[in-house]
């Protein structure tokens, strides 16, 4: 109840929002169809990634559009949840508990949406059109009610104290919840909205399931949620629009003052009343106005009356023909750049690329490096590589690529059989060994202890059995080596959990670790 007593005041404040960029729509409201996924204790999350009970969902809402960037929806979802043990293969003990659990799920939350782009473009006041594509994230609080049947299956394999304990422990069947995601609304007609949402659900509970004892009691249950949803506008705002200024009347020129309608005074042959220059004698091409260089520009337009030019230069000549005319032109014989006033960009380093655009401008490189020298030829410039004389790959920052990580092939108990869900495992160690040449392989037998080791030899024989799989598969002999360790080096790290029996089937294995030629 703290973590919910928190979030209220901030969804009071929102709602309260002064919209001071009103938006066209007030309100929103709609619905959406997808799924719920859970996660808890009986999910094998570490062993076994992935969702392994998806059932579908469904919720309405109303959403109060604040401003341009913010929205509160307040939001009901109902739907399933469910957990089950026989879904994972490891451990064995797993699916011979076969505890299960399902229960209905009914969720109201109050969820705040920020859109970082806006609903709307640029601008929010007397908006007409949404965005087409508006993403966002959400964030909010509520209750999630839960009602879990949990079938037992009535096996050895539970601790009957802890079942007891889980059996007769005092739950509520309201739980808070967090939800946090993200979304993507786009547009559909007007300002309905068609939209994509994937959000986490934590719920500070570990009874979402009805068993937490028996599972892990010191992590909460969670759920996941994935919907496509509809929405539909209501509650226009009325907003009025300014009335448009009118443009300046202009003024009608006053009326010629009397005068001959024939007369010529610069005796061009052009009279006043058509003369653009009646003082100056001139061509009638140009409306009676003076061109001294012959460029087709009269003189009173001519940046460079006395020689001939071009008319997107003002009449002035460019005789490099590079767009900057001989006046401007520092450089006014050689081809250049304005940035340069008509000059070529200065290259230090020779490699054909100007220095403003060379990454590396004192040393001479390749066009697709920016102008930066690959003494490798990894295609990654030397001033990026951390190793510039032996090639690499960028993700090493240009020095050789790293061994794949280990891998784990885990056996019954005092025995050199693999379990079967190893399989896979074994495929990927012969596609990495087939796909690098340059890889080889240690292979080390382990046991859990000397109960797993009556013989002495089983992690012997463990590391032997991988040897020979491999060989059967066309890996060669001097690529391989293998020996088995016993007990003497178990398992250590994040491949631990606090599940004993888990440990212990985690010790026998074999361990092919990956060395680069």
């Amino acid at each position: 109840m703290t973590a919910m007593k928190k979030c209220l005041p901030i969804f009071y404040l929102l709602l309260f929002f002064d919209s001071s960029a009103q938006v066209p729509f007030n309100w929103d409201f709609g619905g959406s169809l997808g799924i719920t996924s859970y996660q808890g204790d009986l999910d094998a999350l570490k062993v076994n990634a992935g969702f392994r009970e998806i059932h579908f969902s469904a919720a309405g809402y109303f959403r109060r559009n604040l401003s341009n960037n913010f929205a509160v929806r307040f939001n009901m979802l109902a739907g399933k949840l469910a957990g089950d043990d026989k879904n994972f293969t490891e451990p064995e003990w797993r699916p011979l508990r076969g505890i299960y659990f399902e229960s209905k799920l009914l969720e109201f939350t109050v969820l705040s949406e920020y859109y970082p782009l806006g609903m709307y473009p640029s601008g929010v006041k007397n908006l007409r059109a949404r965005r087409v594509v508006s993403p966002y994230v959400l964030v909010g609080a509520g209750w999630a009610f839960v009602d879990p049947m949990v079938d037992w299956n009535n096996n050895d394999l539970s601790n009957p104290e802890l079942v007891a304990k889980d059996k007769s422990a005092k739950t509520k069947r309201a739980h808070i919840v967090t939800p946090v995601g993200v979304g993507l609304r786009f547009l559909l007609k007007d300002h309905s909205t068609f939209s994509l949402e994937a959000a986490l659900r934590p719920t500070y509970s570990d009874y979402l399931d009805g068993v937490s004892f028996v599972g892990n009691p010191d992590k909460p249950d969670w759920f996941f949620t994935a919907q496509i949803g509809f929405s539909y506008p209501f509650d226009k705002n009325k907003t009025k629009n300014k009335p448009i200024a009118k443009k300046d009347e202009k003024k009608e020129p006053p009326p010629p003052k009397n005068r001959d309608l024939f007369a010529d005074s610069d005796k061009d042959g052009v009279l006043d009343t058509d003369d653009d220059c009646p003082t100056v004698p001139g061509l009638r091409s140009l409306r009676g106005c003076p061109d001294r260089d012959g460029d087709g520009i009269a003189d009173g337009n001519d940046k460079c009356p006395d020689e001939p030019g071009l008319a997107e230069f003002a009449g002035c000549p460019d005789t490099d023909d590079d767009g900057v005319p001989d006046k401007d032109d520092k450089c006014p014989d050689e081809p250049g750049l304005a940035a340069y006033r008509g000059c070529p960009p200065p290259d230090r380093d020779g490699d054909g690329i100007a220095d403003g655009d060379d990454r590396c401008p004192d040393a001479p490189g390749p066009v697709e490096l920016g102008g930066c020298p690959d003494r490798d030829g990894d295609g990654i410039p030397d001033k990026d590589d951390k190793c510039p004389d032996v090639a690499g790959i960028a993700e090493q920052k240009g020095c050789p690529a790293l061994p794949p990580p280990d891998k784990a092939v885990y056996f019954r108990s005092s025995q050199d059989t693999w379990y079967r869900t190893s399989d896979e495992t074994l495929d990927e160690i012969v596609e990495t060994l087939k796909k690098d040449p340059s890889l080889k392989a240690q292979i080390s037998g382990h046991t859990a202890d000397a109960s797993d080791d009556p013989s002495g030899d089983v992690s012997q024989r463990r590391a032997k059995k991988i040897y020979d799989y491999l060989l059967s598969k066309g890996i060669a002999a001097d690529r391989l080596k293998y020996q088995g360790f016993g007990s003497t080096r178990p398992a250590e790290g994040d491949i631990l959990s606090k599940d004993p029996l888990l440990n212990q089937q985690l010790q026998r294995r074999v361990e092919v670790h990956f060395i680069r030629q």
